[in-house]
């Protein structure tokens, strides 16, 4: 499902509701896995300033677009905003087997040269409409597929967009409308004996 920037066909907690129990099935790793990849990749920019093996620089730019369109900033930030591609970056440098990473930009990849094929030009230079008409084939494809197939690499960077969001700060707390330490702060309350 690709969300247009300017409309919104889906509530976004009904979507974490629908697939969020398959999330950690669609990247391939476990749920532990997942929930270290998402603090490392908030931790990042005070660990270390070059990015993560996994993603060259025109890789993290591909999957900062494709990420910000599944999840576009509407009312609420994005998935560029909440920092999806460092998740991303994390997820297949760090943590993917070498043939889960080999299949990932494979994919990433391919998303150029269908771009190529269709429009004579890499996806990153097409206009939102042909981007939006490459990953909505992509989408298809994924859904498409025969239950007990390989996850596609569109289900995987769907799947990986939005964990990473709602793992994110701006995801949990603009979003969801999580609240971290519920209650309030009070450096005078009485202690009770």
């Amino acid at each position: 499902m690709i969300v247009p920037a300017k409309a919104k066909s889906m509530d976004r907690r009904e979507l974490i509701g629908l697939v969020g129990v398959t999330l950690p099935a669609l990247a391939g790793l476990l749920p532990e896995q997942l929930q270290a990849a998402a603090l490392d990749a908030r931790r990042r920019p005070a660990l270390r300033a070059a990015p993560a093996a996994g993603l060259d620089a025109h890789q993290r730019a591909l999957v900062d677009q494709i990420s910000e369109m599944i999840m576009p900033a509407t009312d609420t930030p994005g998935a560029r905003a909440a920092g999806v591609t460092d998740f991303v970056d994390v997820i297949v440098g760090e943590y993917y087997r070498d043939d889960d990473r080999a299949a990932f930009l494979r994919g990433l990849a391919d998303v150029d040269s269908r771009a190529q094929a269709d429009f004579s030009k890499g996806f990153l230079e097409l206009s939102e409409p042909q981007q939006t008409a490459i990953l909505t084939g992509l989408d298809a494809e994924a859904r498409a597929m025969p239950p007990g197939s390989p996850t596609p690499f569109f289900g995987r960077i769907k799947g990986l967009t939005l964990y990473g969001y709602y793992q994110s700060e701006i995801g949990y707390t603009q979003e969801l409308h999580g609240v971290f330490m519920p209650g309030r702060y009070d450096g005078a309350a009485p202690l009770g004996r």
